[in-house]
């Protein structure tokens, strides 16, 4: 892979063909498993999903017990870490945006990334930069890594794509960065 690179108002990057369909393959499943959490049941009362998408749209809703899912808790954690019942009302308005956003994200990444190369605007940089932590949060609570320096348990493969995400987030930044500079001069 080509690290990404911009010229002007554009980052681009050239991805292998099957780099491009990892990156799309994990953005779809972190649809899915944020999808879950929209609480929204396939083929349920269609009154209560349009209001759910509603609310959504507002900001407004969610659960209100945070997620048992490792994964999820750590995209969706506690607004409040000692105070239970501040983090459940939090929670509870204000989850559906978030998972909404996330998601929103996670689409701009699967959209684009099938190009060849890869052209993002700032706006889409920004969506490839968040589903990339996304993915990495995501990847660290299913290989038990806690923190920075942690060598993490499970398949070495998992391991390897979890650092594969971060080279490429960490090229995507500075490339951010860079054009933001170009912007200043």
């Amino acid at each position: 892979m080509i690290p990404f690179e911009h010229s002007g108002p554009v980052i681009t990057a050239r991805l292998q063909s099957f780099e491009a369909e990892l990156l799309g393959d994990l953005a779809g499943q972190l649809i899915v498993l944020l999808g879950d959490r929209t609480g929204v049941e396939p083929g349920g009362d269609p009154e209560q999903a349009a209001t759910a998408a509603l609310l959504a749209q507002l900001g407004i809703g969610g659960s209100e017990s945070a997620p048992l899912d490792p994964a999820l808790a750590r995209l969706l954690p506690d607004a409040y870490r000692n105070d239970d019942a501040a983090s459940t009302e939090h929670r509870r308005l204000t989850e559906l945006g978030l998972v909404d956003r996330k998601i929103a994200n996670a689409n701009i990444v699967v959209a684009t990334v099938a190009t060849d190369p890869v052209e993002l605007d700032e706006q889409s940089a920004q969506s490839w930069l968040r589903t990339l932590t996304d993915l990495r949060l995501t990847l660290a609570a299913r290989l038990h890594i806690e923190e920075d320096g942690d060598d993490g348990t499970g398949d070495q493969a998992m391991l390897d794509v979890y650092d594969w995400l971060g080279y490429l987030q960490g090229t995507l930044l500075d490339e951010i960065e860079r054009m933001k500079g170009d912007h200043e001069l």
